[in-house]
């Protein structure tokens, strides 16, 4: 009989806990895998918002020159060298640094999901455009980009010449 208990084949105690240590170091791999693959989505989401945030403020601004030429003023009218704050509804303010310039969200039908001055929900997001005369007949544009998220600062900064071309 003692034999036959001998002869029997299993595992052994120490055999289960390596096996057991081996699967839980790689289920640990994989959920650290998992938590950084969703921090780096979240970020990469923020800075594609950012780009093109950054891309409508530089078209704000063409579009308030293309506008002067319309109305048959100075083509950099309310757009000379300074900092502003532009938003698609055609306003422009003067600001003195970009903590005037967090933007916002509104929940209003036809408006919901726009970033804007006007709206109901700041976010996390602000946009300084700065214009500087290059030389008469031209103009540089720069639009930042800044947002604030889990205690580190990102930004995103875009630029462009304006010309007189008219």
């Amino acid at each position: 009989m003692l034999n036959f208990l001998k002869k029997q084949t299993g595992f052994s105690i120490l055999e289960i806990v390596v096996a057991i240590f081996i699967i839980v170091m790689g289920m640990v791999g994989v959920l650290s895998l998992i938590t950084q693959n969703i921090q780096v989505q979240y970020i990469n989401k923020n800075n594609l918002i950012a780009s093109q945030l950054a891309q409508e403020g530089l078209e704000l601004a063409r579009n308030k020159r293309d506008k002067n030429w319309l109305e048959g003023n100075d083509w950099i009218f309310s757009i000379t060298p300074g900092n502003y704050k532009m938003d698609y509804t055609g306003y422009i303010g003067i600001v003195s640094g970009i903590e005037e310039t967090r933007l916002q969200q509104s929940n209003e039908v036809g408006r919901e999901g726009y970033y804007w001055y006007g709206g109901t929900v700041n976010t996390i997001f602000y946009r300084l455009i700065t214009t500087s005369q290059a030389s008469p007949e031209s103009l540089t544009v720069s639009c930042l980009i800044q947002w604030a998220d889990r205690g580190q600062t990102y930004q995103y900064v875009a630029d462009t010449v304006l010309y007189n071309w008219k």
